[in-house]
């Protein structure tokens, strides 16, 4: 066209796909695992060379996953991948949900995840989940690795036993 004059026009942009994302992995509101083991309760004690078992205790959505979530046109769903556990004497496992002990099951090792402490003391379990938010929207898609931990203090005790004549 004769006379025909060109406009560009700049407009700022708004959030990525990516920091989208990010914001649903808030959102969803993951949270650390509730540990169970063996022995159970607080104030539980347990002994050198009796097996301690470890299991994700009453697992959630947002304690274990799948949590999805929606929004902006980006999906993301987030569950996670393993459990590290570090049992405070140098002793690191990585398991999955690990199984429950119920009543009955005896003193044997856990068959998923479990340790034996080899000294007394009192030592600081650390359970490290490792999330992994899965998204995609836009023709675009990625993935968002997220930690969470757990912690719990165990006492362990040793017995002795004296043998006399009598």
């Amino acid at each position: 066209m004769e006379g025909s004059i060109a406009i560009t026009l700049w407009v700022e942009g708004g959030p990525s796909v990516e920091q989208i994302a990010r914001s649903l992995v808030a959102r969803v509101q993951l949270e650390p695992i509730d540990i169970g083991l063996v022995p159970r309760g607080v104030d539980a004690m347990t002994v050198v060379g009796m097996p301690v078992w470890l299991w994700v205790n009453d697992p959630t959505p947002t304690t274990w996953g799948p949590a999805t979530i929606s929004a902006g046109g980006v999906t993301l769903t987030a569950r996670v991948q393993s459990v590290t556990w570090d049992m405070g004497d140098g002793t690191t496992l990585t398991c999955g949900k690990g199984t429950e002990w119920k009543r009955g099951m005896g003193g044997n090792p856990s068959p998923t995840c479990g340790h034996t402490y080899d000294e007394q003391g009192r030592y600081t379990i650390r359970a490290r989940s490792h999330w992994l938010a899965t998204w995609s929207g836009y023709g675009r898609s990625g993935t968002i690795p997220v930690m969470l931990s757990a912690s719990r203090r165990l006492d362990v005790g040793e017995i002795q036993v004296i043998e006399t004549d009598g």
